[in-house]
């Protein structure tokens, strides 16, 4: 009997543990932690950086989530890891001791790891018509998660001891994910095909997926700094600077920041379906690096900080929600490689994150505090006209650029 989909909104729930460690955790909280114990803020800049190259390198081992254990138990297991090591990562004395870095990094490949077994999930169970609702929910959960968890730790810093801020963050990595057995996943089919022969088939996948002339301008896209937020984990460390307080951090980066990321999200599912996706993930794009001039503009003071931020935040919302419709409409068909070939699109859309943190991170260094959103505006800016004309030239010409694998290519999974 044919299984009943998910709601979509299950997904954005299933990715809170995601967006605790690779935002929430290694992002807002840490880079407070960092500046509190006299780190300066371009060295925390590079680690966040640091922090989040798994997020472009795990379609290296991503592709384990189709083979061995159902998508659901790959969830389960990663998210169980990655809340151990960020306990014990909160636990230590020195935020960015080599020991607090490394825990810190195993936590992030095992989380993606599981990020790359979703993504197998939403293209095997949903219908097509579902996906981009199920992307905009994705990062809903995604920021909102980040947000939320961000600024819920930051207070617990001024409440609690490192013992209660470890628990509390392992708590969040590892309770939403138990959601996961609510879902009907079929059981895994070895299909009568051998190890190599797999390969193979997964290989095709991959080039007719990613490696199509018509498919280059949205993996170029992906890989842009347009809507990166790549400044949300570092904005709080130059939260001193304009005058504002831990509380103020907290709830502009917790409740209020998860309202408006959610916001821009979901707002984004309202988008007809018959525009294109590219045109609007450039469009949006430009908006996010326009609201950054709140940060520029005379004396820092508070009120630019929290404007400043609250813009900043719902655009985001909106272009991830872009960049994970525009993820899942390249990855069209699940195949047998859809965990493998979903983690390889989010791959390259996490490449932007870590070069953008790292030159928000010199434009604090060489232009003081207004040099960080001032960097991230002026990179994206340009890059986002450079993509519209050329989007306006494709229509000027007539080209119609298809892309995601088209079903009749792959071997849908039962």
């Amino acid at each position: 009997m044919k299984r009943p989909a998910p709601a979509p909104w299950v997904f954005g729930l299933l990715n809170v543990p995601h967006a605790v460690v690779t935002g929430g955790v290694t992002g807002t909280l840490l880079s407070y932690l960092l500046r509190q114990q006299g780190v300066a803020p371009h060295a925390i800049a590079n680690q966040r950086a640091l922090l989040l190259l798994p997020g472009s390198l795990f379609f290296l081992w991503s592709p384990a989530t189709d083979f061995l254990l159902r998508r659901r138990t790959w969830l389960l297991v990663s998210s169980a890891g990655a809340s151990v090591a960020v306990m014990l990562a909160l636990w230590m004395k020195d935020y960015a001791s080599t020991g607090a870095v490394t825990l810190l990094w195993i936590a992030s490949c095992l989380i993606l790891l599981g990020s790359a077994a979703m993504g197998g999930l939403v293209a095997s169970l949903l219908r097509q018509d579902q996906k981009t609702r199920a992307g905009c929910f994705l990062q809903a959960g995604n920021l909102g998660g980040v947000a939320l968890s961000g600024g819920g730790l930051l207070w617990l810093t001024g409440h609690a001891g490192k013992l209660a801020l470890g628990a509390a963050a392992g708590a969040i990595t590892f309770a939403p994910i138990l959601l996961v057995l609510l879902l009907d996943e079929p059981p895994l089919s070895s299909r009568g095909k051998s190890f190599g022969g797999e390969l193979l088939r997964m290989g095709r996948e991959f080039k007719k997926t990613f490696l199509r002339l018509s498919a280059l301008p949205a993996v170029l896209l992906l890989m842009s700094p347009l809507g990166s937020g790549g400044a949300i984990g570092i904005l709080s460390s130059i939260a001193k600077d304009y005058g504002v307080s831990a509380n103020q951090v907290a709830w502009t980066n917790g409740l209020i920041g998860g309202v408006l990321c959610c916001a821009g999200a979901i707002g984004m599912a309202m988008v007809p379906p018959r525009f294109d996706i590219r045109m609007t993930y450039a469009v949006t794009g430009l908006v996010n690096a326009a609201v950054l001039a709140v940060f520029c503009f005379g004396t820092p003071r508070p009120w630019m900080y929290l404007v400043g931020s609250g813009l900043f935040l719902f655009t985001v919302g909106a272009c991830w929600a872009m960049y994970s419709a525009l993820v899942l409409k390249i990855v069209g068909a699940p195949g047998r490689s859809g965990g493998g070939r979903y983690a390889m699109g989010v791959s390259l859309a996490n490449l932007p994150v870590a070069y953008m943190a790292a030159l928000d991170g010199l434009g604090a260094k060489w232009f003081g505090p207004k040099g960080l959103p001032g960097m991230d505006m002026a990179v994206s800016g340009v890059v986002a006209l450079a993509f519209l004309g050329w989007f306006w030239w494709e229509r000027v010409q007539g080209l119609e650029m298809e892309i995601g694998m088209v079903e009749s290519l792959a071997t849908t999974e039962a």
